[in-house]
């Protein structure tokens, strides 16, 4: 599964500006008076302003597979980074064949670098965001998640993947190029105490020449 775009919202509109074209160094697609878009490598991440409250986001982007140790060093200089529960700066998923390093924007929104070992995608030299493959994860809050995935299944022919048992709490939809990573309200984001509380957005995937539009108020209930 790929996702296309991501649509989020933020109270700071120019801070976003700022972090993801001056920090991440994601080129601007569209800069309208109320968003900011940017490519993130094969994705396209879209910002909108709004006066509403705004909650936290998580969403991950792939790195190559080799590069974690060479993006942690650049993380170092440029990011707020997180520890996990053990106090590393890095986190490995044997399961998931996979190690991240997870991070704050400027609006305390979760995110993460991930390199895949299934992937297969290796860059030499220094690491830079213009390495980003695309965004890989993105969360979304459902009160009955296993309720919404199987419905995703059935309308869109999704998958659950096949490297996480998905339970009533938590569950991904997708591989390794893309995942929906669906939660219950108030599950900790992983690694942090920060309780997952509804976020709008809208997610555009494709799927086996599918293309599907979500939008989380749909997966909410």
């Amino acid at each position: 599964m790929n996702i296309l775009s991501i649509n989020i919202q933020t109270n700071k509109l120019e801070e976003s500006k700022q972090f993801y074209t001056e920090v991440l160094q994601l080129p601007i697609i569209e800069l309208l008076e109320e968003s900011v878009t940017v490519q993130a490598g094969d994705t396209i991440l879209t910002l909108e302003e709004t006066t509403d409250k705004v909650n936290v986001y998580h969403f991950a982007f792939n790195i190559p597979s080799n590069q974690l140790q060479n993006a942690l060093a650049w993380a170092k200089e440029h990011l707020t980074l997180i520890e996990n529960i053990e106090g590393n700066l890095v986190t490995t998923f044997e399961t998931w064949k996979a190690q991240s390093i997870y991070f704050m924007d400027n609006n305390g929104n979760l995110l993460e670098f991930i390199a895949r070992e299934e992937i297969g995608i290796d860059v030499q030299g220094d690491f830079s965001p213009a390495q980003i493959i695309n965004i890989s994860e993105m969360g979304i809050v459902a009160e009955q998640p296993m309720v919404q995935a199987e419905k995703l299944i059935a309308e869109y022919g999704l998958t659950y993947f096949d490297k996480a048992q998905p339970t009533e709490q938590f569950l991904a939809l997708g591989d390794d190029n893309g995942l929906l990573i669906m939660v219950t309200p108030n599950r900790n984001w992983f690694p942090t105490t920060t309780p997952a509380q509804f976020t709008t957005s809208e997610v555009m995937i494709e799927d086996n020449e599918l293309v599907a539009s979500l939008k989380s108020a749909d997966l909410y209930k």
